[in-house]
């Protein structure tokens, strides 16, 4: 799993750097040529819809969302491993309806044979970075409930 891990990151710090540099290359075309590149609205913001998603599956594994530990710590070890999986379930429920309706959603734009408006594009590989990213979740949530369900069965020997 570190191998997908290391890809995940990899990627992710790529997608950055060309969203960096293509609106760099967009400000600096605007303030010396004073031209504006009509394409880089669109691909930063298509880049970054895979950014945020390929971001929150590495912060699901390593428990980074938001959430109410001062609530659970102070609970028995084995109400938090159930507690923990509520929480694995819930999530799970939520990324499979995100990945559901993503999915119709790619399917109807490859269907239409949609384009995107600046670079004539298809708009399906666009879209595709929402069931894409909703299957990474739901991955690294459950590799995460793992682990913390085996760190807190550590702090139980012990």
């Amino acid at each position: 799993m570190k191998i997908f891990v290391r890809l995940e990151e990899w990627l992710l710090a790529i997608l950055m750097i060309v969203i960096c540099g293509v609106t760099m290359a967009n400000v600096l075309s605007r303030y010396f040529l004073n031209v504006s590149l009509s394409m880089t609205e669109e691909l930063t913001t298509n880049l970054f819809a895979y950014a945020i998603f390929i971001g929150a599956s590495l912060l699901a594994r390593e428990k980074g969302h938001l959430g109410f530990s001062l609530l659970t710590d102070y609970l028995p070890p084995k109400l938090q491993i159930i507690i923990a999986i509520l929480i694995g379930c819930l999530t799970t429920v939520f990324f499979a309806v995100l990945f559901w309706f993503g999915l119709e959603m790619v399917m109807q734009q490859y269907e239409y044979q949609q384009k995107t408006p600046a670079l004539g594009l298809d708009e399906w590989i666009m879209g595709l970075s929402v069931p894409l990213g909703s299957f990474l979740c739901v991955l690294r949530f459950w590799e995460g409930c793992i682990l913390e369900i085996k760190t807190i069965r550590g702090r139980m020997k012990s």
